[in-house]
């Protein structure tokens, strides 16, 4: 996924970067709690604890620091299912540990997942296309090679591959969006749950 460069005067210090990872926090407690379109620059600075000059010397705009607060989860959460999963396992094997892990991943960050959804569903290009419209695609075409790989060594059972990576996409997100929305959910037995019922579904 590609993203514009930042025009922060001081991105590379570590008190430039600790700043801005203060006001990306501050901005996705508010995004959490407010919604995107009531997540001003003021509530983020008040959030924060500092003025709003303080936020547009680190930040070109608003849109930049809510693409930034869904941006640096996707790296985190990439970073963290790349760790967990062995390219040298099974098939079967990294489709488990690559929902589990993302699921972990998500179970102690109830806050950025809110506000990360909020920017997903409302962030737009200046061509007012979603600009995240591609990730659940990439996840999906990534899932099926997955799939399909595990069919071609007779781990998986015969099924269109494009179409259960959908379902297997849906299913996840509808589990992460089920938790985020309730905190009285588990999301460790919600996962358990949903991996026995994916490796029923697939296996051969």
């Amino acid at each position: 996924m590609r993203t514009k460069q930042t025009s922060s005067k001081d991105q590379g210090t570590i008190g430039g970067r600790a700043r801005r990872t203060q006001i990306e926090r501050a901005a996705a407690e508010v995004l959490s709690e407010v919604g995107y379109a009531a997540a001003s620059v003021g509530r983020i600075a008040e959030r924060a604890g500092v003025s709003k000059g303080v936020i547009t010397y680190h930040f070109a705009s608003k849109d930049e620091i809510l693409r930034r607060v869904a941006l640096t989860l996707f790296e985190e959460c990439a970073a963290h299912i790349a760790s967990s999963v062995s390219d040298e396992a099974s098939p079967a094997a990294r489709l488990r540990a690559q929902l589990s892990a993302e699921l972990e991943f998500f179970s102690s960050r109830r806050v950025e997942f809110r506000a990360m959804v909020e920017v997903m569903s409302n962030h737009r290009d200046p061509g007012f296309i979603r600009a995240f419209e591609n990730v659940s695609t990439d996840e999906a075409e990534t899932l099926a090679g997955l799939l399909r790989q595990g069919q071609t060594q007779g781990e998986f059972r015969a099924f269109d591959v494009n179409e259960v990576a959908h379902l297997i996409d849906a299913a996840k997100n509808g589990v992460l969006d089920r938790w985020a929305s309730d905190e009285a959910l588990d999301l460790g037995s919600m996962r358990a749950t949903m991996l026995d019922f994916i490796e029923h579904a697939v296996r051969a």
